[in-house]
């Protein structure tokens, strides 16, 4: 039996701050605000060279780990420990990612930020499992309309015949630390018509950030599939639209450059399920507690600029700096 194989150059164009989140966060304690940048040293070298310079400094740093563990007191900074301990250094290895000033009113006092999720060498990429559920989701609401009508798995006297299994999503190349900032959670209400920060703080990559996978189909059912992913995309946005973005100011929500696309933490629950499926009576207490529709997910970051087709054109259409969280484009090419 012949053997079915295509590959595909798979680009997404990052249009808004989007987060892959590793489940790890960063307290005050573990980061250092200076110079209009956020320093994430290695925290481990950081105590060898505490413990090899001073004994009652590693007590002292022992200590700072320890205070306001199981209170809501101030919390303990790492610079001002540094400060305090008359340590200048800040070659601990790590990181660095530089502050667009929008990040927060108290942008060296984050309590906490998510980790964006890395490779064994430290540098970020987005798991091809993301990518995959973003797909799929929009498979479920444009071609299959119902999860019951999906092709999944082995069925009791049929074999095994699984759709998305016949479709392979790589990992990103790996990107950098450059491509990353931080951006804060707001929630945009259509009933108070007001938009709300949070304290929630992520690393996310920047708009117009590029991210290549590679995309292989192993069945011509599914690559049949997989060729109707740029027009159904096109059809999930309006259906996305028509749920929530129309009742919203159209200036927060952003205009398409290729096929629309979201994906990651914070990107909200109408991007991520079947969406004339969703029982809202779930949502109606509790800490997922929804009114309505819910809001439109957004956060901050400065204006960018970009040129196409010979014109400069903004990502955003508000004068308050928001973004759609999690909002990419896409395209791809046969290899």
């Amino acid at each position: 039996m012949k053997s079915y194989y295509k590959q595909y150059n798979f680009v997404l164009e990052i249009l808004a701050p989007l987060h892959i989140g590793c489940g790890e966060i960063y307290t005050q304690k573990e980061y250092i605000y200076e110079n209009k940048a956020f320093y994430f040293p290695d925290i481990e070298l950081l105590y060898k060279k505490i413990c090899q310079n001073n004994s009652n400094n590693q007590r002292k740093f022992e200590s700072f780990l320890l205070k306001n563990a199981n209170n809501n007191s101030v919390k303990a900074r790492l610079v001002d420990f540094l400060n305090d301990s008359r340590i200048r250094e800040r070659d601990f290895a790590g990181y660095r990612i530089e502050e667009h000033g929008f990040e927060s009113e108290r942008s060296g006092k984050l309590n906490e930020i998510r980790k964006f999720v890395r490779d064994p060498y430290g540098n970020p990429y987005i798991p091809g499992s993301s990518l995959k559920g973003a797909i799929r989701t929009i498979l479920v609401n444009e071609y299959f309309h119902d999860e019951k009508n999906i092709l999944w798995g082995g069925r009791k006297g049929q074999k095994f015949n699984d759709i998305f299994h016949e479709i392979y999503v790589s990992d990103s190349q790996p990107l950098k630390n450059e491509n990353l900032a931080l951006v804060q959670k707001w929630d945009y209400s259509p009933i108070k018509n007001e938009a709300k920060p949070l304290p929630v703080f992520r690393e996310s990559l920047k708009p117009l950030v590029t991210v290549q996978f590679k995309v292989q189909t192993n069945t011509k059912e599914a690559d049949e599939l997989f060729s109707l992913l740029k027009k159904l995309s096109k059809q999930f946005f309006i259906r996305y639209k028509e749920k929530l973005l129309t009742k919203v100011p159209a200036r927060y929500y952003q205009k398409n450059i290729f096929f629309p696309i979201y994906l990651g933490a914070g990107s909200g629950i109408w991007t991520k399920t079947n969406i004339d499926k969703v029982d809202l009576s779930r949502f109606s207490r509790g800490k997922l507690k929804m009114k309505r529709e819910g809001t439109l997910k957004l956060t901050k970051y400065r204006q960018v600029k970009y040129k196409y087709k010979n014109e400069i054109r903004t990502l955003i259409r508000n004068n308050e700096n928001f973004y759609e969280m999690g909002k990419a484009n896409f395209f791809y090419k046969e290899i």
